[in-house]
């Protein structure tokens, strides 16, 4: 019996793994774009949460973002899939506690569709700001006028996610994807940034400074 190279059994694996997949999908058009696509980096049964048409295109627009591997002429095809196989699930029904309440909720839209607002942080100047982890940029919100800012980040597909600010306002972040920590300053836009010192140091996460303004 002769034995695999390691690449081989993998790639047999995977193409295992992307035909039971298939198999498990409801049939029609687009049926195989998504099993391939969406089984290439998740667990393809994530999909059957289910979501609104517009859902759906938030999750599209978040996928290109991400340079999701589908030609741009079957994007309608899969959008289509996805929208009549998977709708919204009913959700559970609302327990209604007694008494009077008075909320007020504000929401604004973020300008860049499928970003994946991350991590908002409030900052001593009363603006909110948020990682735009699909989109490779931080975004500020001043929610007494709200105007929104957002900041392109220099290195492609950083992932941005946790927020810090420091003394002076600089807005820190971590970049899970390159793997790095950033410091944004408002002011000017600049960014700078430090990779791991360790290259098998990958996907930092939440950041805090401490009492004596270290960064963790």
């Amino acid at each position: 019996m002769h034995k695999l190279p390691r690449f081989s059994l993998t790639a047999l694996l995977v193409l295992g793994s992307l035909s039971l997949a298939a198999q498990e999908l409801p049939d029609g058009p687009g049926k195989e774009i998504v099993a391939t696509a969406c089984g290439a980096c998740h667990d393809v049964n994530r999909i059957r949460i289910g979501y609104t048409a517009e859902g759906w295109g938030t999750v599209i627009r978040m996928m290109q973002n991400v340079e999701a591997p589908v030609e741009p002429s079957q994007w309608d095809t899969v959008r289509d899939y996805l929208i009549k196989s998977f709708p919204e699930r009913p959700r559970p029904a609302a327990v209604v506690v007694s008494g009077s309440v008075e909320v007020l909720i504000k929401q604004w839209a973020v300008p860049t569709p499928g970003s994946r607002p991350h991590d908002p942080l409030a900052t001593r100047d009363g603006a909110i700001w948020w990682t735009g982890q699909l989109a490779n940029k931080l975004g500020r919100l001043d929610p007494k006028t709200g105007d929104i800012k957002e900041f392109a980040l220099p290195t492609s597909r950083t992932g941005p996610h946790g927020l810090a600010e420091d003394k002076e306002g600089n807005i820190w972040f971590t970049g899970n994807t390159a793997g790095l920590i950033g410091k944004l300053d408002p002011k000017t836009g600049a960014v700078a940034e430090y990779n791991m010192p360790n290259p098998d140091a990958k996907d930092p996460h939440t950041l805090i400074f401490d009492r004596q303004g270290i960064l963790w």
